[in-house]
């Protein structure tokens, strides 16, 4: 037995009865949460450019979240994909060091608007791909992630594959085919962060992904050693020495990755990385009463790992300020918070918040002992005009463990304010509903009329 044959039939024999009632409500999470981060992300910049490029909006019967439109299957995964990661507030995990349910559902939900499927059915292979990435992501992480690959997309495209295996009824054999091909599709780079690239990354996974598992349906071939082979992913992507493959299917699903360490919310639309420092800042600032103004200098120090790509003391566009932690703490701290807003145009030129940009440094934490799980490591030191010195140290952001859930309230309010930029307050309201009942479904196919904007909304 190969490292994919195995996977696959662990992934093939996963059933309803694995599903425990945490398990389902995560599911159902962060479902919500991806669609309301695609339904805002759906007029993008990088979505509009690839609606217009030749070859990848093929019309079809699957809808695009937030418009009129529809398109085949694998572009509406493609479009759908890069635009629940066009802003960069969809969900994350420790062992990822990434987001698993954008690379991941919209495979499924081109697959459930093309086939009668269940929402038992549909959050099922949500959880098989959810495990199968993470999983794959606790064998090669984070050395993996520190070469440059970007693990959403490189580890995405195997969940997305086990997801759609799944949902599509695929045998344990043309699963673990669907899987193997997934290797000569994994694909992304980090040093594309910061650019149009990196949601396309997502959607490319998505699309990769549901276009294996269609081709192992099919009887496509592939081989079934691809991971531990010589030049097999494990030793070409991470080297030899350099990963763990006994990880991959360890107490598989016992518990299920998306039960413990649990699901990830972002509450900031901007890179992960910079999350710890940005929350730092909000907890100083709440025990001590200081304001922007007052503030000499910040110094954040951050996990190296984590440092690399969000240390850009320099902004080429509003996609940059998303990626760089000193914009993103002045920022905050300015405006009391991270919205939308505040990575428009005219909100990373304003030149107050580049004064007080100027004068927070980042540096590599130099303590890397005090490291816990998903390498989030940060300590801000905050210098105020009055001399007072402060300083605060995080594991982690809020709401990346289940020890410490992002609340409720405030993932209903990210999802009304996502959803909200392009369906009435009413059809939000109508689809949140839906997939807070996703159990109770029959057939999802009634859900695109839910995310389909009206005439007078529609563009």
């Amino acid at each position: 037995m190969t490292l994919i044959t195995d996977l696959a039939e662990r992934i093939h024999a996963l059933g309803h009865a694995d599903l425990t009632p945490v398990a389902i409500a995560n599911a159902k999470t962060v479902i919500l949460d991806t669609v309301g981060c695609t339904l805002a992300g759906t007029h993008e910049p990088v979505v509009e450019t690839m609606l217009q490029t030749e070859g990848l909006a093929t019309p079809g019967q699957v809808s695009l979240l937030g418009r009129d439109t529809k398109l085949d299957v694998l572009c509406a995964a493609l479009i759908n994909g890069a635009a629940s990661h066009a802003l960069d507030f969809d969900d994350v995990n420790i062992a990822m060091g990434g987001h698993p349910s954008a690379p991941v559902l919209p495979a499924l939900f081109a697959i459930a608007e093309s086939q009668p499927v269940s929402g038992m059915d549909f959050m099922l292979a949500f959880i098989a791909g959810f495990e199968t990435e993470t999983r794959m992501a606790r064998a090669v992480n984070f050395h993996h992630y520190d070469l440059g690959w970007h693990p959403t997309a490189t580890l995405g495209v195997f969940g997305a594959a086990a997801a759609s295996a799944k949902l599509l009824g695929l045998d344990a054999h043309q699963t673990a085919l669907a899987l193997s091909l997934s290797a000569s599709l994994a694909s992304g780079v980090k040093a594309n962060f910061g650019t149009m690239t990196k949601p396309y990354h997502v959607g490319h996974a998505a699309r990769h992904g549901l276009m294996a598992a269609k081709l192992a349906q099919n009887g496509f071939t592939a081989s079934l050693d691809v991971l531990e082979a010589k030049q097999g992913f494990l030793n070409v992507y991470n080297g030899k020495g350099n990963y763990q493959a006994e990880l991959i299917t360890r107490d598989w699903a016992a518990p299920l990755d998306i039960v413990e360490p649990g699901i990830g919310i972002k509450l900031y639309p901007c890179c992960d990385s910079t999350h710890a420092t940005v929350d730092a800042l909000f907890s100083l600032q709440k025990e001590h009463g200081f304001e922007a103004g007052d503030v000499e200098s910040i110094d954040t120090r951050i996990h190296p790992l984590r440092l690399t790509h969000v240390d850009r003391p320099q902004l080429r566009n509003s996609l940059d300020a998303k990626f760089s932690v000193q914009y993103c703490a002045a920022r905050a701290l300015l405006d009391g918070g991270l919205t939308f807003g505040s990575f428009d145009t005219a909100a990373y030129h304003d030149p107050v918040a580049l004064s007080l940009m100027g004068r927070v440094n980042a540096a590599p934490h130099d303590d890397l002992s005090l490291t816990r799980p998903g390498n989030y490591l940060t300590e801000v030191d905050v210098k105020l005009r009055d001399g007072r010195q402060l300083n605060k140290r995080m594991d982690r952001p809020f709401g990346r463990h289940a020890d410490e859930p992002a609340p409720a309230e405030l993932i209903r309010a990210k999802y009304d304010d996502c959803a909200g930029r392009v369906l009435s307050a009413d059809a939000s309201a109508r689809l949140h509903d839906a997939i807070m009942a996703l159990e109770t479904l029959t057939d999802l196919s009634g859900l695109r009329t839910l995310w389909t904007p009206s005439n007078d909304m529609a563009a």
